[in-house]
This record gives C-alpha cells, sequence and structure tokens, in this order.
C-alpha cells in the first residue's frame, strides 16, 4: 500500500537509504537536498509488511492561497522513483496512480524514472522530454579530449594560451556575484529572489558533506570565472557556473570544465553537465563529446474548471 506522508511523517533514515540504494539515485533526491530547495515537499512510501520502506516518490510541493500543488523548485533538475530493487511495471503505476490521485494541479514535475512508455498512458498529462548531456569519466583524459568537436578543441588550446590560474574556493559569493552582474539579465524575468539565499545553503550543505568542489580561473588574482561541482554517488553535477567578460572571451570556463575533466578522468564516475533547455548551450556541452541523456517533465490538470477560475484570478491580482 502507498502511503502520503509530509515531511514530519517521514524516517528520514529509512527514506535516504532508498535513494541510495536506487541506481536512479542522484544527490537531489536526499533528505537534506530537497529540505533546502522545496521545504514543504511530501513522499509516496510503499512500506513493506515490517514497515520498512520499499520504494518512495519525493514530490517537490509548494502551498499559495492555502492551496498545494507540484513544482519543480530551483537546482533540482529531476527526481525519480528510488527502490533498492527492481520495480515492475504494475509497481510503477501503482505510483503514478497514487500522485495523480493525491495532487490534482502538477505545474511542473521532472522525473528521470518512471519511463516515458508509462507516463504517456496517462492521457491527461502533457509529458515533455527533455535532455542534459553527460560524458563517462571511466575513459583516459586522452580519449575524452579526442571526443572533443574541432572547434572545442581549439578553444582548449586558446585558453591553455590564455595562461589561467586555477584556484580552489571555499565561499560561493564570487561566483555568485558573477552570475549576477554578467547573466542574471539574460533570464527572463530576472534571477528568483531566492536563488542567491538558496545558493549559498546548498554550497555550504555539500561542502560540510565533501561533495563539492568550487574552482575559480584568476588572472593578475583577479577572479574572472568559476564552476561549482557536486558529487555524490560518482555522478558529478556541473551545477552552477558564471563569468566575466575577460573570462568569456579567455574560455576561461572551457578551460575549467577541461581541467576538471583532465583530473577525474579514469575515476568511472559520470560527469553532468546539468544542460539548460536552451539550444546554444546544450550546443556548448555537446561540442566536449557527451551523450545525451533524457528525462521528463509531467504536468497535469485535473481541477474543477472553477478552482481554476478562481487561481486565474488570484493570481492576476498579484
Amino acid at each position: 500500500m502507498i502511503t502520503c506522508l509530509r515531511r514530519s511523517q517521514l524516517n528520514t533514515v529509512a527514506y535516504d537509504a532508498c535513494v541510495e540504494a536506487s541506481e536512479w539515485g542522484t544527490i537531489y533526491g536526499l533528505s537534506w537536498w530537497l529540505d533546502l530547495v522545496s521545504p514543504q515537499w511530501e513522499c509516496l512510501v510503499w512500506k513493506s509488511t515490517k514497515g520498512q520502506y520499499r520504494a518512495v516518490l519525493p514530490v517537490p510541493v509548494q502551498q499559495r492561497y492555502g492551496f498545494r500543488f507540484v513544482h519543480q523548485p530551483l537546482f533540482c533538475q529531476f527526481l525519480a522513483l528510488y527502490a533498492g530493487e527492481s520495480l515492475s511495471l504494475d509497481d510503477q503505476k501503482l505510483f503514478l496512480d497514487a500522485l495523480f490521485r493525491q495532487y490534482r494541479f502538477i505545474a511542473s514535475f521532472s522525473l528521470s524514472f518512471p519511463a516515458l512508455s508509462l507516463l504517456n498512458t496517462y492521457s491527461f498529462a502533457r509529458i515533455t522530454t527533455f535532455q542534459t548531456h553527460v560524458l563517462s569519466l571511466g575513459q583516459s583524459y586522452e580519449s575524452i579530449r579526442e571526443a572533443y568537436k574541432r572547434d572545442r578543441k581549439m578553444n582548449v588550446k586558446r585558453a591553455e594560451k590564455a595562461q589561467w590560474t586555477i584556484s580552489v574556493g571555499n565561499q560561493i559569493t564570487s561566483l555568485a556575484d558573477l552570475f549576477r552582474y554578467y547573466h542574471e539579465h539574460q533570464i527572463q524575468g530576472g534571477a528568483h529572489p531566492r536563488t542567491y539565499e538558496l545558493l549559498n545553503s546548498l554550497f555550504e550543505a555539500s561542502q560540510k558533506r565533501g561533495f563539492s568542489e568550487l574552482w575559480y580561473a584568476e588572472k593578475a588574482g583577479e577572479i574572472q570565472a568559476g564552476a561549482w561541482f557536486v558529487t555524490w554517488k560518482k555522478r558529478t553535477l556541473y551545477l552552477f557556473n558564471a563569468a566575466n567578460e575577460e573570462g568569456r572571451r579567455g574560455n576561461a570556463r572551457t578551460y575549467l570544465i577541461d581541467r576538471y575533466l583532465n583530473e577525474k578522468a579514469g575515476t568511472s564516475g559520470l560527469f553532468d553537465f546539468e544542460s539548460a533547455q536552451v539550444t546554444d548551450i546544450a550546443n556548448f556541452y555537446a561540442s566536449f563529446g557527451s551523450r545525451v541523456m533524457s528525462f521528463y517533465e509531467l504536468r497535469a490538470n485535473q481541477l474543477p474548471g472553477w478552482v481554476n477560475t478562481l487561481w486565474e484570478l488570484r493570481n492576476r491580482m498579484r
């Protein structure tokens, strides 16, 4: 039987054990990460007859006007149905049935598992395929670099000639400032008010647990670009990056990525570029010889018509 539990009702140790044991487990699904990015998250839990957690599906819940709905949070590319055992299609469907029964309005919910074939069986749901780019670290650096596209190889050589100095940071303020001054204007409507506060909280929590590496590219002692890498279960996320004009002209972020891949090559891990759904950015990450990995955004609105009307009116009045 699948039960919906609020965060306060959840056995955190049992929940995290499910995430860690699952082949779909990523750092996004851990309880402490979700506590930061989606404080009101809830969870669908399948318990064994002895009360043990067999499978869990975390649900990022928000509340507005006293109404609960599902919305994918910042710094959480996708979630999944996690279990330490193989789940049949029937078991997976039970979770999805419970999801749609419990949450009548799913504004956005990104999942890497269950698979698209099962999600598509719900005619009222709208499914969009998203993509990230990943690169295997279980090979030599020479093999990785050989797979770079021609332009990327050229820009790596240019970056090497620029003589960047790499430093390891222990605070993310400089990287946040670079993003705020040189990238935020490219976001329609600007950055969410919580972005930088949340970024700092995630950095500190990851740093404390030993999952974080922050690299800066400097010239003449001045930071010109930065990249934050987060690694858990041998999956490294290229989670946040920024560069000023000099950093961009000098291919500083290309240099940081290339040097990171050089250092981690042969470790049998996976490097996830965390691709945005923007063609130019996706092409940039593809130029490193990465491959596409798909996940899916789920949307569904099963609310009565009068509720939808009231929701729209209140949003217009904000």
